[in-house]
């Protein structure tokens, strides 16, 4: 699969920050998430899927479990099924991948519903 930016299907959420959907395979999908300051993910946790986040830009607070980090470019958070997590923005416009395996259909069709082009 080969996916072209302009072709990226793009949501902005209720808090501002913009999901742009990258891709998919069978069991693998990766979004690109840029946020704004103080925007956050509240503590929550998957039984379906794990997850992997890696910090393009910026810096985030990270709880993975019971423990929160500071994350820069190039750090990476690995949570597992059933993990606690959550994320907030220390920095306008903090950009990182998220990596969900198996791959979330409910951002799939969300992203497909909505289709906005940022």
């Amino acid at each position: 699969m080969f996916v072209n930016g302009s072709d990226v299907l793009t949501v902005t959420m209720s808090n501002g920050i913009v999901r742009r959907m990258l891709g998919f395979g069978q069991q693998i999908m990766g979004c690109e998430m840029i946020f704004p300051k103080g925007a956050s993910v509240e503590l929550h946790s998957h039984d379906s899927h794990q997850q992997m986040v890696y910090i393009l830009k910026g810096k985030f607070e990270i709880q993975c479990g019971s423990e929160k980090r500071i994350l820069s470019p190039g750090d990476v958070c690995y949570c597992g099924f059933n993990e606690p997590h959550a994320t907030l923005s220390l920095e306008n416009g903090s950009t990182l991948l998220d990596v969900h395996t198996p791959l979330r259909l409910d951002i799939i069709f969300e992203s497909r519903k909505e289709d906005n082009h940022v």
